[in-house]
């Protein structure tokens, strides 16, 4: 199947070398998960804290659909 991962921030580092957009297309097996996406990337678990897909936040063990777009964020902090 094939899923559309877009990069935000500091994960920007693990986009392939000479890839142009923050947003990449990956083939994975047929009932990969959240956290296989990552692992596919290279990102450590930790690095990639919150995935966002369809206006709903996502646990790592959530199951991907073909054609589905994730958004992954690194741990935020701020405030005060």
């Amino acid at each position: 199947m094939t899923v559309r991962i877009k990069l935000f921030a500091s994960l920007r580092k693990y986009l392939p070398k000479g890839h142009a957009t923050d947003t990449l297309t990956l083939e994975l097996p047929e009932g990969a998960a959240v956290r296989d996406a990552i692992a596919a990337l290279g990102i450590p678990a930790e690095h990639a804290r919150m995935v966002v897909s369809r206006n709903e936040q996502l646990d790592v063990a959530a199951r991907l659909q073909d054609g589905q777009e994730i958004n992954l964020f690194p741990p935020l902090a701020g405030g005060c």
